[in-house]
């Protein structure tokens, strides 16, 4: 038996590809929740659908292109990005570092002038390896750096930017060159710049269509309802919460990794093999995030916008999505939906969703993109735990020691919070489909 923790996209597309390629060795995918689907899920509340923030999918592979027109068919469409900054009272074109027009004068000459400057000094041949605060300065300049990427993320991650490398990132924001700077900075619009500027997602039904979909094919094989409590590597059985014991052969599991290492037993204590999991698990940092959707009683909100970034430190949210914008169908008629994401401290409580809605209407009230006669119809708060994988000093060594330690016995940690990455919807099923390939080709070697 092969099996497989955690239901979202990584695990289900696992299972869908094991049952392509192996069909005759039995397979279970475990999700603990009532329903598939992960983050990836879908909420229907009031004639709102609300996704766990905003999922877009940002297809470039061929394969997972054709894998997921085979699940949904024409049901997806694809989408031009619309999507700007909020700072300092001006709206910006996205990305900040090429649309710099309508911040004071005196702070785009600056920004202008620090780029040049920054521009004039080659990055070190891993700049992936650099603080990310460092990295953003070199790449960018200062009072670029210092206007929008520093304060934002340490906004998101809730600790200082050098604490954090630049691997997450610098292979995803783009380094404009200096004509688009200053094209940028004169108010010539830079469209279409990074690794985003156009995206997949449903007509209807929001983001959990993909999950379904996948779910349907996985079938029988899907067990919800099954949470893990521990797993051990000896034995090679995993515990189910009621005291069900299930025996496997391997296992793959998409759990947040630091919930996987501390649940896996006979392991620790091998000789030469340094810190033990539950040392592992400890060593690994993360954010964690509260999405509150609401529904209004107006329609057109927030001129179109996708999604609006708010770097400065006295606003409560980070970012604000706008979902009816993108699919008119996630909302009644003569309705808006926002999906309002604040930053908050791993294991805190969420707090109450009155609180919530408090701070996220006087924000955007003084953001202009809610007026004081908007009335909010819905209302639903998440609490996302961990949400973002930190990317500090001892995340890489931490984990590949876990991943091989884990492999040693027949253990796969896979997708967004398995692997313990930063990644995308597209990347969990291209995870699933490679781990299924990896198993495949060891069994019938």
């Amino acid at each position: 038996m092969i099996l497989i923790l955690g239901g979202g996209l990584a695990g289900l597309a696992t299972a869908f590809h094991l049952r392509r390629l192996l069909p005759g060795v039995p397979r279970l995918v475990l999700e603990k929740e009532a329903l598939p689907g992960g983050l990836s899920r879908s909420r229907h509340v009031d004639g709102f659908t609300f996704d766990f923030t905003g999922h877009y999918l940002h297809l470039r592979d061929p394969g997972t292109i054709a894998f997921v027109e085979e699940l949904v068919g024409d049901r997806m469409t694809q989408v031009e990005r619309r999507a700007f900054i909020h700072s300092r009272g001006a709206r910006l074109d996205f990305p900040y570092q090429a649309n710099l027009h309508g911040l004071p004068p005196s702070a785009v000459a600056r920004m202008v002038l620090d780029f040049f400057e920054a521009s004039k000094v080659p990055l070190p041949e891993r700049p992936e390896e650099l603080p990310f605060g460092e990295w953003a300065r070199r790449v960018f300049g200062a009072g670029i750096a210092e206007g929008f990427m520093i304060p934002y993320n340490a906004k998101l991650f809730g600790c200082a930017p050098d604490e954090l490398t630049s691997e997450w990132v610098s292979w995803a924001v783009p380094r404009p060159d200096l004509a688009q700077v200053v094209n940028g900075a004169l108010g010539i619009r830079n469209a279409g710049m990074g690794y985003n500027p156009r995206f997949r997602y449903p007509r209807e039904g929001g983001i959990g269509i993909l999950a379904e979909a996948l779910a349907e094919r996985v079938g029988a094989d899907l067990r919800c309802g099954a949470a893990v409590v521990s797993i051990d590597a000896r034995e090679r059985r995993v515990v189910l919460q009621g005291g069900e014991v299930l025996p496997f052969e391997q296992v793959v599991s998409t759990l947040p990794l630091p919930y996987l290492l501390q649940r896996v037993r006979g392991v620790d204590g091998c000789p030469g093999l340094g810190m033990t999991l539950a040392e592992m698990a400890g060593a690994l940092r993360w954010a964690a995030v509260i999405d509150l959707e609401l529904g209004v009683d107006r329609a057109e909100i927030a001129e179109g916008a996708h999604w609006v970034y708010f770097p400065d430190p006295g606003v409560p949210f980070y970012r604000v999505g706008f979902p009816s914008n993108v699919a008119r169908s996630l909302a009644p008629a003569g309705c808006s939906s926002l999906s309002v994401e604040f930053p908050h401290r791993p294991g805190a409580p969420l707090p109450p969703t009155g609180t919530l809605v408090a701070a996220a209407r006087a924000g955007l009230e003084a953001a202009g993109i809610l007026r004081p006669s908007d009335r909010i119809v819905c209302a639903e708060a998440a609490l996302l735990d961990p949400a973002y994988v930190l990317f500090d000093r001892r995340r890489t060594p931490t984990v590949e020691a876990a991943m091989r330690r884990l492999g040693k016995v027949g253990i796969r940690s896979i997708g967004r919070f398995g692997a313990w990455t930063y990644s995308y919807m597209e990347r969990a099923l291209l995870d699933g489909k490679e781990a299924a390939e990896a198993i495949a080709a060891e069994r019938l070697a």
